[in-house]
């Protein structure tokens, strides 16, 4: 049997066996807190180290471009033969420049394709669905999760305790919840959850029930419950384990030192109550961030191990990143295809993105884990939904892959470009799916809807090429 498809029972402290080290180990009233990361540390005592994904979607298309290393050619028309080429021989692209410290662990890859999804302002479901979402709808709403997508069929071969966590950064900031690209079976939408307050309760309020679910909402009386109780612990474990345990509550220090914070500036609240942290703040740069935070403390913990973080919230929903010096917004900046001045817009957006997806890369890297890291487990996916153009037509489909999903894929310091579209060796997106599907034990041959325009084109299993 498959280890990850073990049933998550409660676990014990006598259980974590760390040649006896953590034996001895009892929580009082941490226990509801701690109970997640307990269940981890059995878990790696074990041997125990699932593979964990994390999507991360940008709205308005990812433009070729803007990813494609100095000196390579960037991909245009049906022609060409795959390009095979070692990132460490190459330089990034100033819009993706943020993650040149990982160079030596990603991959890029250009010319997949999935026109099927018709990703013209962003595919919605189709995006992790390969399939057309969008269904006589003149303003372009996605009202048809029709089936299943990726991030939930690698769930099932992943279990955790919470199958896909989905995290989102709207453009409305009153907005709580939105439906825009998981679906967990057909006509079952995922709500992601766009307020990072609001993804911390559901996350972590929901392990404790009763008296100390009800103490979870006054967070002032959770977070001291349990803080003393986690101090104590902390003394009683490992080095190595109280380094873990410091990294998997920080989410909730920080959260501890908002309240301090309301306590300090009380006086002051009816005048003006300003963001005073980055979870409940206005700014869409801290939402976005406090959005990372949230991810990699799921992961942490092992609430979950497939995480869909959605900076699109589409269709139409389009930014303006004020906070980064942009005062255009995202629908205007996707009509100045050809302008001279379309990137002095953009490529501020397009390195935030880069950014934020080298601090999750950073985040997880921090996290020991057997005789690595967290990273060393993870596979971090950063595309668009609305694929190669803010009109994408999905006969390109860019994105940046950061991690090696614990050796199961070779995606560490590539560039791949495959044939253009309607070319011979020309492979999709559902290819790349099948990819992850099959890193992770399924082996299922098909996955989404074939594309009409590929008939005579053999699309058929994984990418070969960086399955390990």
């Amino acid at each position: 049997m498959n280890v990850f498809s073990r049933p998550l029972n409660v676990v014990t402290p006598a259980q974590l066996d760390r040649r006896t080290a953590l034996k001895g180990v009892t929580l009082g009233a941490g226990a509801v807190v701690l109970q997640p990361f307990l269940n981890a540390m059995a878990a790696e005592a074990r041997g125990e180290a699932p593979p964990r994904i994390v999507f991360v979607f940008e709205s308005n298309g990812l433009w070729p471009y803007h990813i494609q290393p100095k000196g390579v050619e960037v991909p245009k028309g049906g022609n060409g033969k795959l390009i095979d080429l070692a990132m460490k021989d190459l330089t990034l692209p100033e819009p993706i420049s943020p993650l040149a410290p990982f160079k030596d662990r990603m991959t890029i890859i250009q010319n997949l394709s999935c026109v099927q999804a018709s990703p013209n302002h962003g595919a919605g479901y189709g995006a992790l669905g390969c399939y057309n979402a969008r269904h006589s709808q003149a303003n372009g709403t996605f009202i048809d999760p029709m089936a299943q997508t990726v991030d939930h069929a690698l769930a099932g071969a992943l279990p955790g305790i919470i199958p896909v966590v989905g995290l989102g950064v709207h453009a409305n900031t009153e907005a709580v919840f939105a439906n825009t690209v998981s679906v967990v079976s057909p006509k079952r939408p995922l709500p992601i959850i766009c307020q990072p307050d609001v993804a911390f309760q559901t996350l972590f309020g929901s392990v404790a029930e009763g008296r100390a679910g009800k103490a979870f909402q006054a967070r002032n009386k959770l977070l001291d419950w349990a803080r003393a109780d986690i101090k104590r612990v902390q003394s009683e474990l490992p080095s190595m384990d109280r380094e873990k345990l410091d990294v998997y509550l920080d989410t909730f220090e920080q959260m501890r030192s908002r309240q301090d914070k309301v306590a300090e500036i009380k006086d002051r609240l009816k005048a003006n109550l300003p963001a005073i942290d980055k979870f409940d703040s206005k700014r869409m740069t801290d939402r976005f961030e406090a959005q990372c935070a949230n991810a990699v403390a799921a992961l942490a913990s092992r609430l979950t191990n497939v995480v869909v973080l959605d900076a699109s919230c589409g269709p139409h929903g389009y930014k303006t990143w004020t906070e980064l010096g942009v005062t255009v917004d995202g629908h205007e900046i996707g009509h100045k295809a050809g302008s001279p001045d379309r990137d002095k817009y953009a490529i501020p957006i397009r390195q935030f993105h880069a950014a934020r997806v080298a601090d999750l890369a950073k985040r997880l890297a921090a996290i020991p884990e057997g005789s690595g890291t967290l990273l060393d487990n993870t596979l971090i996916i950063y595309m668009s939904d609305a694929a190669e153009e803010h009109h994408g037509q999905g006969k390109q489909w860019p994105m940046v892959l950061l991690g090696n999903l614990g050796g199961r894929l070779k995606t560490n310091g590539r560039f791949l470009q495959y044939p253009g579209y309607q070319s011979a060796g020309h492979r999709t997106l559902g290819n790349f799916y099948l990819s992850l599907l099959q890193a992770v034990g399924d082996k299922r041959k098909t996955f989404g809807d074939s594309d009409a325009g590929l008939k005579d084109i053999d699309t058929a299993g994984p990418l070969a090429e960086i399955l390990a």
